[in-house]
């Protein structure tokens, strides 16, 4: 993962230059033109607005985390997930919210003995970004 990158403030970031394999990369901004080079490889953030009840650093954490641990080969194939999302954070904790409710009603039918319809569809990690293709 990537932190700042030095460079001229609206300069497009080039993520070649690096030394690293681009399919660990992620470029974290509020423009999008920021990384137009190589746009599978960037997140794009609302832009912070210097409210105290801003809460992106502690999700951007939890979504980089989340990447990590679920064994993604591509960086890239979970952006595209997002992509399109105005808020892509906001959008992560929707399907994690949803998948976490569906996993406490998956325990509870279990718990009382009932079967629930159907297999629990996959890991976690790929139903956060479903069109990914996982390990």
């Amino acid at each position: 993962f990537l932190g700042a990158l030095p460079g001229r403030t609206g300069d497009p970031i080039d993520i070649s230059c690096l030394n690293r394999d681009p399919a660990r990369v992620v470029v974290v901004d509020w423009r999008r033109d920021s990384f137009r080079l190589q746009p599978h490889n960037g997140l794009a953030l609302p832009r912070w607005d210097g409210g105290s009840e801003d809460r992106a650093l502690f999700d951007l954490a939890a979504f980089l985390k989340t990447i990590a641990l679920s064994g993604v080969e591509d960086v890239r194939s979970v952006l595209q997930n997002y992509s399109h999302e105005d808020d892509p954070l906001a959008a992560f904790q929707r399907r994690r919210t949803r998948l976490e409710e569906e996993e406490q009603q998956r325990l509870a039918e279990l718990a009382q003995g009932k079967k629930p319809p159907g297999a629990f569809l996959g890991s976690l990690a790929g139903r956060l970004w479903p069109r990914s293709k996982q390990q």
